[in-house]
């Protein structure tokens, strides 16, 4: 299983999609985009985090070290919107792409939940336990927390950290959450929301699915409800401007 290198901040995420174009190629862009990355010092420590920083959200997962910016929906979002709005966005495309980091919140959500803070040496240690390769799932571990610091989610005091106010995901934020769950992890227009996996909300609450789900039938997917199970099928000529509805 793939490590996770380098922890990420949501500005730098946001910064870089906005600098770049679908079609661009990355290393015509490496000065500009190492400037945005200004609080690290050093060449290297700058290169690594774009590597890292491009494997996810400006590339397929089919091509990860394809040196071409890619035709990908968060891409999409956030040329559309500023980052306050989809921040949450950001961190789900993490999860999506990363079989690593979706292990980690599961564990994190079985041994603290939401309500505990987080013993960062107990939780390295399980990690490690679990991993059994010390340098990857322990980089891996302390990368990922530090991104949840950036992204507001935790807050450090001595080697503990304690989360913040948990947030509800808004009706603009949970219907891109599908559109990119159902392209980026699930692969298929179709989606049945008992099934969505439940570690995927430890960072944010749900809001209430039924209503955003009959909200935008017809306008975003179609909905139906069959032998209990609610089916979402997004629709497959959906294009950017279906979102000027949330303006």
């Amino acid at each position: 299983m793939k490590g996770f290198d380098r922890p990420l901040k949501p500005e730098w995420i946001y910064n870089v999609i906005q600098e770049i174009e679908i079609g661009h190629k990355i290393s015509d862009h490496k000065e500009d985009l190492h400037s945005l990355i200004w609080e690290l010092e050093g060449k290297d420590g700058k290169r690594k985090v774009i590597t890292v920083l491009s494997r996810y959200y400006l590339k397929t997962p089919e091509n990860p070290k394809g040196k071409i910016v890619e035709d990908i929906p968060i891409i999409h979002i956030a040329k559309k919107y500023p980052l306050d709005s989809i921040q949450p966005l950001l961190l789900y495309q993490l999860l999506f792409r990363s079989p690593m980091l979706r292990t980690l919140t599961k564990m994190i959500k079985d041994i603290f939940g939401h309500d505990e803070p987080i013993n960062y040496t107990f939780l390295r240690k399980k990690v490690i336990e679990k991993f059994g390769e010390k340098d990857i799932s322990a980089r891996s571990i302390r990368n990922l927390i530090s991104t949840l610091v950036s992204f507001g989610l935790l807050e450090k005091n001595d080697k503990e950290y304690y989360w913040t106010k948990k947030t509800s995901l808004d009706e603009l934020n949970f219907c891109l959450f599908l559109k990119i769950y159902s392209k980026e992890f699930k692969r298929s227009p179709q989606i049945n929301l008992n099934d969505i996996e439940d570690y995927l909300f430890l960072y944010y609450n749900l809001p209430d699915v039924n209503d955003i789900a009959m909200k935008y039938n017809r306008i975003l997917w179609d909905y139906s409800v069959r032998m209990g199970q609610k089916i979402i099928i997004i629709y497959g000529q959906l294009n950017w401007n279906d979102f000027n509805i949330f303006k």
